[in-house]
């Protein structure tokens, strides 16, 4: 059976990547399959890409673009073949960042990104999980953060308009996004993820049982 994609998104400092770290412990030791992977990044050649994109101050369809191409990569290695093994895919990112990055904050226009990642994308995730941390929160986490990249100097103005843009997403209400409350312990975090996730498979077994009969 096909496996199960989650993407976790947020703000750069919402504590979403800590987030998938330790709910990926807590499915292994429920005993089920799970890769962590990321965006962009994730393997060797999209982590290459990675390097570029954080290290040079590039222009936005240039950034749009790579992104892309590492999603296209991770999707293609990473994620397409775990999910046929019956993983739990977890993505650090996915193609809601775009359209919220590239698309909103940078001006580039949220249906031609995703135009774009239809494109590129032969599958989306399942669910996606919007780690809801105010940005005062997300600024003093990158403020004392050792590992930075030019994202986190980005003025507040710019993380204020991807919090807009994941409003504006949430909004529209079509890519079966949820949201977590970011300010709660990690812990906390993981159990209501995990009820979404419990709560996404009964209804995908109901749907089946139906079809059966």
């Amino acid at each position: 059976m096909r496996g199960l994609f989650i993407a976790l998104e947020g703000l750069d400092g919402s504590g979403k990547s800590f987030t998938a770290t330790e709910l990926k412990k807590s499915l292994e030791h429920n005993n089920y399959k799970v890769i962590l992977t990321r965006e962009p990044g994730g393997l060797p050649s999209a982590e290459a890409i990675r390097n570029t994109i954080m290290d040079y101050d590039i222009d936005p369809k240039t950034e749009l673009l790579l992104y892309l191409a590492a999603r296209r990569e991770n999707l293609l290695h990473n994620v397409i073949p775990y999910l046929e093994q019956g993983y739990i895919v977890l993505c650090d990112r996915f193609f809601l960042s775009s359209i919220v990055y590239q698309g909103y904050a940078r001006g580039l226009g949220m249906q031609e990104v995703r135009n774009l990642n239809h494109f590129v994308c032969d599958i989306y995730p399942d669910i996606n999980i919007f780690i809801d941390t105010p940005i005062e929160i997300c600024m003093e986490r990158k403020r004392v953060a050792k590992d930075t990249n030019r994202f986190d100097f980005e003025k507040e103005q710019f993380h204020k308009k991807v919090k807009e843009g994941y409003e504006i997403l949430l909004n529209q209400n079509q890519d079966n996004i949820f949201i977590v409350d970011g300010s709660l312990d990690v812990a906390e975090r993981v159990d209501i993820i995990s009820k979404i996730m419990v709560k996404y498979l009964c209804r995908i077994d109901n749907q089946l049982n139906k079809t059966k009969r």
